[in-house]
């Protein structure tokens, strides 16, 4: 197929304006495809040759089976996975602080029981030693 220089302006134009039709860009694909390009076209052949070369390894990529949608996918069940673990983990971490402060607490709360026992029981006992003083000296006046 013979091109002439003023069509495929024509085409380029309305190429850059997204005017032309798929047959359209066939022909300009298959002009800039073949090595007899005008050198004033060079931008436009090597545009179209990247999308050549993009669309066959777009085309190797699916014949392979790489599909980036199920890497995403497996990616994001891994990270909802670790969401979850990181939760629970804190949830327990949590629920630890807050036995360890109850525990804590009743700690402070038996020891202050025990103190104010242990002074009642001191102030018993200094009064024994009156009684007990009392009970001596009654004993020697009784004899």
């Amino acid at each position: 197929m013979e091109f002439n220089k003023d069509y495929i302006s024509e085409l380029l134009n309305l190429y850059k304006e997204g005017e032309t039709s798929l047959k359209q860009e066939q022909e300009l694909k298959l002009y800039f495809s073949s090595e007899d390009y005008d050198k004033e076209f060079e931008a436009y052949a090597k545009l179209f040759k990247f999308f050549e070369i993009e669309y066959k390894t777009q085309m190797e990529d699916q014949v392979k089976g790489t599909d980036k949608k199920s890497s995403s996918f497996w990616i994001n069940i891994a990270a909802s996975i670790c969401i979850v673990l990181g939760g629970l983990w804190f949830y327990d971490y949590y629920q630890n602080q807050l036995e360890m402060e109850e525990a804590r607490q009743a700690f402070k709360t038996t020891q202050n029981a025990l103190n104010l026992l242990s002074n009642n029981m001191n102030e018993g006992l200094e009064k024994l030693e009156y009684v007990d003083v009392f009970s001596t000296q009654k004993n020697k006046l009784i004899k």
